[in-house]
C-alpha cells in the first residue's frame, strides 16, 4: 500500500511537470489568433480574402503576419502587386499550422457531438437557407427526429474545420482546399419577374429587348450576371445593363418579387418562387446552364457522423425530386 506522502510527493511532481509543459507552450508557441490569421492568409494567398473570411480589416490581418514574422523571426509571405506567396519557409509552417489546427476542430466537433447526441451543424447561404433548404426541413425532420440540427449561415466561404461545420452546401466549380465535395445538382438561370412588373405584356423574343427593363444584378457571382448572360445569346455590350446591382443575393429576389426590375434567377433556389407563381419568365427563352453547380462539402481528415451521411443523402433525394421542374 502506497503511503500518503509517497501520493503527496507523486502529486507534486506531475502538478510540477505539468505546469512547467504548460508554461514552456506559452514561450514556443505564437497566440492562437494569429496562427487562424495565417492559415487563412495561406491557404487564400490574399490578406484581403483573408480580411473577409475572418470578419476583420485587411490592414488587421497585415499586422497580425507581421508580428508573426518578428516572433518566429522569418519572413512567412513574399508580398507580391495584387497577392502574396508563401516563401519556403512559410510553406513549411502552413503545413504544421494546418494540420495542428485541424486536429483541434476535430476534436471540438468530437467534443460537441458528444455533449449532443446525433447533433450535426450545417453550414448554408442565406437565400439557399430562406429559399430552398427551410421551406423541406420538415420531411427531413419527420424522417430523422433522432438528429439535432444547428445552422451556420454565412454567404463567406468559411473554413468548415474552424467554424465546427459538419456539412456545408455550397455553390461552385467543386474544387475547394480542404474539403470532400459531392455534388448535388447544376444550377441554370432565366429573367425572371413579377407579374405586376410584367403586367401581361406579351413575352420578349428579341435579348435585345431586354435592354429598356430594369435589370436587377447579383455582384458576387460573375457567371449569372446580365453581362455574362447577353455574351451568352451573342450580344457584345460596351457598358453594364444592369440598372441596379447588390452584393446580396435575397436583396435581388426581394426586389424582382416588389417589381423592381427583372433578376436572373433560377434552379434550385427560386423553385418554390416559380411554382407558386410569385416570379414569372418574361421571355421565351429557355434555361441558361450556368457553369457552376451545388455541392454538399465536408471537412477532410475528420471521421463523418451517421447524421451527416443522412442529411447528404437526403439533399441528394430532394435535388433529384425537383431536377426536372424548369421555369420555362
Amino acid at each position: 500500500m502506497r503511503s500518503p506522502r509517497v501520493g503527496v510527493n507523486l502529486h507534486k511532481r506531475c502538478t510540477s511537470h505539468n505546469l512547467t509543459v504548460m508554461y514552456n507552450l506559452r514561450r514556443s508557441v505564437p497566440p492562437l489568433g494569429s496562427l487562424v490569421t495565417f492559415e487563412a492568409a495561406a491557404r487564400h494567398g490574399s490578406f484581403t480574402r483573408a480580411a473577409d473570411e475572418l470578419a476583420v480589416t485587411q490592414v488587421a490581418v497585415s499586422r497580425q503576419i507581421k508580428a508573426l514574422e518578428a516572433y518566429l523571426g522569418v519572413r512567412l509571405f513574399d508580398r507580391l502587386n495584387r497577392a502574396v506567396r508563401l516563401t519556403p519557409e512559410g510553406e513549411v509552417f502552413r503545413q504544421a499550422v494546418s494540420e495542428g489546427l485541424t486536429r483541434v476542430a476535430a476534436a471540438v466537433t468530437e467534443l460537441r457531438r458528444g455533449e449532443g447526441r446525433g447533433q450535426l451543424v450545417v453550414g448554408t447561404t442565406t437565400a439557399f437557407s430562406a429559399y430552398w433548404l427551410m421551406p423541406r426541413l420538415t420531411r427531413f425532420r419527420s424522417a430523422h427526429p433522432e438528429i439535432d440540427l444547428r445552422f451556420a449561415i454565412d454567404d463567406r466561404c468559411v473554413d468548415l474545420g474552424a467554424a465546427g461545420i459538419d456539412l456545408s452546401i455550397r455553390y461552385g466549380s467543386g474544387h475547394w482546399r480542404g474539403v470532400d465535395a459531392v455534388h448535388l445538382r447544376g444550377s441554370d438561370a432565366v429573367p425572371l419577374c413579377s407579374p405586376s412588373y410584367w403586367s401581361d405584356r406579351p413575352p420578349i423574343t428579341d435579348p435585345r429587348a431586354l435592354l429598356a427593363e430594369t435589370l436587377l444584378d447579383y455582384d458576387n457571382i460573375v457567371d449569372s450576371r446580365w453581362s455574362s448572360w447577353f455574351a451568352h445569346h451573342g450580344i457584345s455590350l460596351r457598358s453594364d445593363p444592369a440598372g441596379v446591382a447588390t452584393d446580396a443575393f435575397t436583396s435581388m429576389v426581394q426586389a424582382a418579387q416588389n417589381s423592381q426590375g427583372i433578376a436572373l434567377l433560377g434552379s434550385p433556389v427560386v423553385d418554390d418562387l416559380i411554382a407558386s407563381g410569385a416570379l414569372i419568365a418574361p421571355t421565351i427563352f429557355g434555361r441558361w446552364i450556368l457553369p457552376g453547380g451545388y455541392y454538399a462539402v465536408t471537412p477532410k481528415m475528420v471521421e463523418e457522423s451517421p447524421g451527416c451521411a443522412s442529411f447528404r443523402n437526403w439533399l441528394q433525394d430532394e435535388m433529384a425530386a425537383v431536377s426536372g421542374r424548369r421555369p420555362c
